[in-house]
């Protein structure tokens, strides 16, 4: 898996994967254009999402609806400088009785981005010098 982002001025940055892609930028409280989701915001986006594929397929194959399945995902800064606390994700899903929601619960698998976050993951950062073309 890999993605690539462009720098597109400012704190903007253009993240391509496949034939997809993001814009992700900072808050204009911070000196930015905001017309971006932060880094940040967008790990959170992953989760949820990572999560909410999970639910969806569960639902389906239990024969339950998905209609106006939500997640929302939290977490605070940390502590300690440039961390975050921990994460919270909370899914709603209409229709369900506490039954199927224990279930639900119950049934909660770890994904790829859930243990990304969850375990300590080796993360190596390098420098390179690109020569400029012409």
């Amino acid at each position: 898996m890999e993605i690539s982002l462009r720098h597109t001025g400012g704190a903007q940055f253009a993240a391509e994967a496949r034939h997809h892609r993001v814009l992700l930028d900072q808050p204009a409280e911070d000196g930015a254009t905001d017309q971006g989701m932060s880094p940040a915001e967008l790990l959170l986006a992953s989760l949820g999402g990572c999560v909410g594929q999970y639910v969806a397929q569960y639902l389906s194959l239990h024969g339950l609806s998905s209609d106006g399945l939500r997640i929302r995902v939290e977490t605070q800064p940390s502590a300690r400088p440039l961390h975050l606390g921990d994460f919270h994700v909370e899914v709603t899903v209409p229709g369900l009785n506490e039954r199927q929601l224990r279930a639900l619960e119950k049934s909660f698998p770890a994904g790829l981005v859930q243990n990304a976050i969850r375990f300590e993951q080796a993360l190596k950062i390098t420098a390179a010098a690109q020569p400029k073309k012409g």
